[in-house]
């Protein structure tokens, strides 16, 4: 009987490890919401403004958006991504042939592109879209869902292998389970004195550590990812006000309410209602 091997080692001579990739930081996509439309009537909204990345395809021309004053035509030939917190409009002369995901990059390794990205359109790129416009004509079921969940998630990773990011260095480990449990639990009780703790260092040596791999201060991390959580909560969730700013680390309503005005310039209500409006575009 021919003896079984055993393959304990996670990498060989012949591959390429992608531990230091996946050490510095990258993670993967949570997908809100993927969409196609074939003639979206009155695609005209001014000052679209979200928490949450964009992709956007149109397989017919006609369209555009408007960012800074410059005109990004939407093309069969181009896909554009578009950063959270990206203040653009969009314009619908025509009705709109429109392919759409709604999507948070939970940790984006490296400087985030400011503005539009437009991404030439290539082979790869083509058969995943035209696979999640197959798959959305499919009748609505689970197994159809799932399908579009992984298809949608191949064409970001396919989208974001075009643009070019700069190699960011990796996040040592203790760095990186304080930054997934401010992520996953902003409700705690995050004082740099606790991360720290966490982290297993003194408190001058994290906050230097820290800032040299974030860019920021523990504080202001913590702020930001708050804020980003609650604007998510915002605009996917029915929950309250009052429940978002609990749920999110907020002490109460009224201190939420300032430090998410001072943020993004209207306040929780006015932003959720804004939102509500211009879902699906």
């Amino acid at each position: 009987m021919q003896a079984r091997r055993k393959y304990l080692n996670y990498t060989t001579a012949w591959g390429v490890s992608l531990s230091p990739v996946a050490r510095a930081g990258w993670s993967a996509f949570l997908i809100h919401e993927c969409g196609y439309q074939a003639a979206l009537e009155d695609w005209n909204h001014e000052g679209v403004d979200s928490p949450f990345w964009r992709f956007y395809h149109n397989p017919k021309p006609g369209c555009h958006l408007l960012y800074q004053g410059q005109e990004i035509p939407l093309e069969p030939e181009t896909c554009v991504l578009i950063p959270a917190n990206t203040i653009f409009d969009c314009c619908g002369p025509v009705p709109a042939c429109h392919c759409w995901l709604h999507f948070t990059v939970t940790r984006l390794a490296g400087t985030v592109p400011e503005g539009p990205v437009v991404l030439p359109m290539d082979e790869t790129l083509r058969v995943l879209i035209q696979a999640v416009l197959h798959t959305h004509a499919q009748p609505a079921n689970e197994a159809r869902d799932q399908r579009l969940h992984h298809q949608s998630a191949a064409l970001l990773h396919c989208a974001f292998a075009q643009m070019d990011l700069p190699p960011v260095p990796t996040v040592p480990d203790r760095l990186l389970d304080v930054l997934a449990l401010i992520q996953k639990a902003p409700h705690s009780e995050l004082s740099n004195p606790f991360l720290a703790d966490r982290a297993g260092m003194s408190l001058e040596r994290f906050i230097r550590a820290f800032r040299q791999h974030t860019g920021q201060t523990p504080a202001a991390y913590v702020t930001a990812t708050r804020l980003r959580l609650a604007g998510e909560a915002l605009v996917l969730t029915d929950k309250t006000i009052d429940q978002i700013a609990i749920e999110n680390g907020f002490p109460n309503r009224h201190y939420f309410t300032r430090l998410f005005t001072r943020h993004q310039g209207c306040g929780p209500a006015e932003f959720r209602a804004r939102q509500h409006r211009k879902r699906g575009r």
